[in-house]
């Protein structure tokens, strides 16, 4: 799997930074910065894993697609329509 994120050590904290944009990468909009070593090790598998549901999720979308196409070729019927999963719009981090 390529790694879109990389850990940079800040004086005494760490950070995860996005390799796209080169900058701190965010998790519903917070920034992950200012971790401990063990913490920001934990959030990057979170952000892997994220993102391996993600595009397990768009594999999926599409394939279900493809089938009920298969299943309802008939213009009469229409097909169900699914979207992949997209991260929270907002959260009550407090």
């Amino acid at each position: 799997m390529a790694s879109n994120y990389r850990l940079e050590a800040r004086d005494t904290s760490w950070a995860i930074i996005d390799i796209a944009t080169d900058a701190p990468a965010r998790l519903d909009g917070i920034p992950l910065v200012t971790m401990e070593a063990a913490e920001a090790r934990h959030m990057l598998r979170i952000l892997y894993g994220i993102d391996r549901i993600r595009t397990n999720s768009k594999w999926w979308a599409k394939l279900a697609k493809k089938r009920a196409k298969m299943i309802a070729p008939s213009d009469d019927v229409q097909a169900v329509e699914f979207e992949p999963l997209r991260p929270f719009a907002s959260s009550n981090w407090t």
